[in-house]
């Protein structure tokens, strides 16, 4: 189970390193495993690594973005069918962001 953890973490640290972006570690550790552990509620670990920790972590890195968990990424993939993470984190954020219906005076009727 931390396997697989592990792995995205590391892989999403190394990557940071890389593109020369300052991160916290331990802020990084925790919000990886709480992507994580919302992802478990899902589907099972043995489904998480077969979806591979590189593009586990390209989703959490697009459902940050649009202020989801890897969780509803995950559900909204196995509702809708595999699709860009982007397309499926825009559709649950507009979803959740969606249009309020205008209030409305409400009109009394006589049965």
């Amino acid at each position: 189970m931390a396997d697989i953890d592990d792995k995205v973490y590391q892989y999403t640290l190394n990557f940071s390193h890389e593109a020369g972006l300052e991160t916290d570690p331990v802020a990084l550790k925790d919000g990886v495993l709480r992507h994580m552990a919302s992802a478990r509620t899902v589907v099972t670990t043995a489904t998480l690594e077969r979806i591979g920790h590189v593009h586990l972590s390209l989703m959490i890195n697009t459902a940050a973005r649009y202020g989801l968990s890897l969780g509803e990424v995950v559900i909204e993939a196995v509702r809708n069918g595999s699709q860009p993470v982007a397309a499926l984190c825009s559709a649950i954020s507009s979803r959740k962001n969606g249009v309020r219906r205008p209030k409305q005076k409400p009109t009394l009727r006589l049965v």
